[in-house]
């Protein structure tokens, strides 16, 4: 039996984010359209990975106008596509007290274990029955309505949705060209996506975009190699990564997969993720930032541009997608592990301290004269 508190909640939320209201109050900001993807260059591609801060907001205007400041500053920038962290689209649940509480005391308990698996999931199914349309009409349109109105790329991190296939993480790329967006189903489960009950995807997407060939992997799925592989396989050239915190490698929150996979598959990859000051949640830190082959760097470090760990920031960065096909790739051309010190030993013998390889003939053939 569903508990009296969620059934308030849920009639609350759904006047609350009336998907009129959201067009309504977007209509009411005198967005001003960009330019900026009438005529994009191939070489010089722009993106954007919007660091936010996890927190709650007093009503749907808020959580707007928050977006808005976020693609405000990405247009200033130049940027073709902007990148929000993964979950962004539930946040409009704050927006009615009584919800955000049931949701927030949800997180809480399945985070420290003060429930069973069965209670979890029966309360999971529970909030998925009452607030999901109503968060999925509310944040579809919201950023639908951004993408046209900016004329700008947009893509979001997963959201939890109900299908005829059961429960589904689905992550969207809003276009202003569509009337509706791409989307990628959620292929690699946390334990607890897998003890709510939440289904796997089971097909990758590479998007045929103005600015490239792009595919999303949220949050889980940016830490599996094989997702790498299978999209740069199906010709992807930039992988976006919405993720919800930055703690991948201790003590390095700039060090994470989607930098280390950039340099795996020779390609450029965007990450974008939360950062939070106790406020839903304890303090963690966030690691956005764009990523390319090291050689595509400025400092041969792999890092596009980043942001700084722990504070809401908007990280714009250029990238060149057709310079991938100039980029050597090392992993997918070296035949074995012996090709670096073969190459070293030829090309610099006193390195290594030992006399150049002798011709295949094994005996040294005198230059002719005059030779160089």
């Amino acid at each position: 039996m569903l508990p009296f508190k969620m059934i308030t909640a849920s009639y609350r939320l759904a006047a609350r984010l009336e998907p009129e209201k959201c067009e309504q109050i977007i209509k009411a900001l005198g967005i001003k359209r960009s330019t900026i993807l009438d005529y994009v260059y191939p070489n010089n591609v722009k993106l954007a990975a919007a660091q936010m801060r996890l927190t709650s907001y007093k009503d749907l205007s808020a959580f707007i106008e928050e977006c808005c400041r976020i693609l405000d500053e990405a247009v200033k920038s130049g940027s073709h596509l902007v990148l929000f962290p993964h979950l962004v689209g539930a946040l409009p649940l704050t927006a009615e007290k009584h919800a955000g509480s049931i949701a927030a005391q949800f997180i809480r308990d399945a985070v420290e274990g003060k429930a069973s698996a069965a209670a979890l999931r029966q309360r999971f199914e529970q909030m998925i029955d009452k607030f999901s349309d109503f968060l999925f009409d509310c944040s579809y349109n919201i950023f639908l309505l951004l993408a046209h109105k900016y004329n700008i790329y947009i893509a979001t991190g997963g959201l939890y949705i109900s299908t005829a296939d059961g429960i589904l993480c689905r992550s969207y790329l809003f276009s202003p060209d569509q009337q509706e967006a791409f989307f990628q189903d959620k292929i690699h489960l946390s334990p607890l996506e897998q003890q709510l009950g939440v289904k796997a995807g089971d097909e990758m997407k590479v998007l045929n975009l103005k600015i490239g060939k792009t595919a999303i992997l949220a949050e889980t799925d940016s830490l599996y190699y094989e997702c790498f592989k299978v999209a740069k396989a199906l010709g992807a050239e930039i992988l976006l990564c919405p993720s919800l915190t930055g703690e991948a490698l201790p003590g390095y929150a700039d060090y994470n997969p989607a930098l280390q996979h950039a340099q795996h598959f020779n390609v450029y990859t965007a990450r974008a993720s939360f950062c939070s000051a106790e406020d839903l949640l304890p303090a963690f830190q966030g690691a956005s930032g764009i990523y390319a082959p090291l050689a595509l760097s400025k400092d041969l470090d792999g890092i596009v541009a980043a942001a700084e760990s722990g504070r809401p920031s908007v990280t714009a960065a250029r990238i060149d997608p057709p310079k991938l096909a100039e980029n050597m790739d090392v992993y997918s051309l070296n035949p074995g592990a012996g090709l670096c010190e073969t190459m070293v030993g030829e090309l610099y013998p006193a390195l290594l301290k030992k006399a150049p390889p002798a011709p295949a003939s094994g005996k040294a053939k005198p230059a002719k004269k005059g030779a160089r």
